[in-house]
């Protein structure tokens, strides 16, 4: 299902779904580059990511470029801890703090995904968070086998873990994770022993959806109503938020 059919049908969601709609145009756009383009140093990468994310989010190449230079000032290197990014000091008279944050979420991106392999297998089942860039997740997929499969929010990769069992704490008892269905059956399972929840799905919504991550997105609303209840997300959605309002 595309985005755009998606907004026609839940038009409550459009400014969040349009929104992933560039960021994974921006991370598509970055993989490209990066394979078609010899790079002979790590800034040629962070070249890369600011061109693109200039083109993509139609920001002036000249307003972000000062980030080049902060980055190489800072000198922390994105490329292997991708995460730094998010503490950069950025000062800025034209962006909000939250809006600074935003864009630093969004940059990280690309460098995430390309600590990734493609046909890399993992498994969470040892810490509860990804093994590739050490992230906690709050989506799975449940597989018509009935296998629980982790997805890490930020380099995208999946890999399994207990059936039963909150990624967070390691409680694996049935009697103290509350399951609670939207209205498309796709489920929030709260732990109460330590009061976070992550959301899971059905190999159905992905068939529909075709997007682990938009299934995320269009279960919004159920993000919110357990939020209300005082469970924790501990891991961001994939534009960024972990408390929904």
């Amino acid at each position: 299902m595309k985005i755009e059919e998606i907004i026609k049908e839940k038009p409550h969601l459009q400014s969040p779904l349009e929104l992933y709609a560039k960021i994974k145009d921006f991370t598509e756009q970055c993989k490209k580059e990066k394979e078609r383009v010899k790079l002979d140093s790590d800034t040629d990468l962070i070249d890369i990511v600011l061109k693109n994310f200039s083109s993509v989010f139609q920001i002036p190449y000249e307003s972000i470029v000062f980030l080049k230079d902060e980055i190489l000032k800072s000198g922390k290197d994105p490329v292997k801890e991708p995460s730094k990014l998010w503490t950069l000091q950025i000062q800025s008279e034209e962006l909000s703090k939250e809006e600074i944050e935003r864009m630093t979420f969004i940059l990280s991106k690309p460098f995430f995904v390309f600590l990734r392999k493609e046909g890399q297998k993992a498994d969470f089942t040892e810490t509860g968070k990804c093994p590739i860039c050490g992230t906690d997740s709050s989506l799975a997929m449940i597989t018509e086998n009935n296998e629980k499969i982790m997805i890490c929010p930020l380099c995208e990769q999946g890999g399994s873990f207990f059936r039963i069992g909150c990624p967070y704490c390691f409680n694996k008892n049935s009697d103290r994770i509350e399951i609670l269905l939207d209205d498309e059956e796709i489920r929030a399972e709260l732990c109460l022993e330590c009061n976070t929840y992550i959301k899971s799905f059905r190999e159905n919504h992905y068939i529909k959806y075709r997007d682990p991550f938009l299934i995320d997105l269009v279960s919004l609303p159920l993000d919110i109503a357990v939020q209300r209840r005082g469970y924790i997300r501990r891991s961001p959605n994939i534009i960024g938020l972990r408390m929904i309002k």
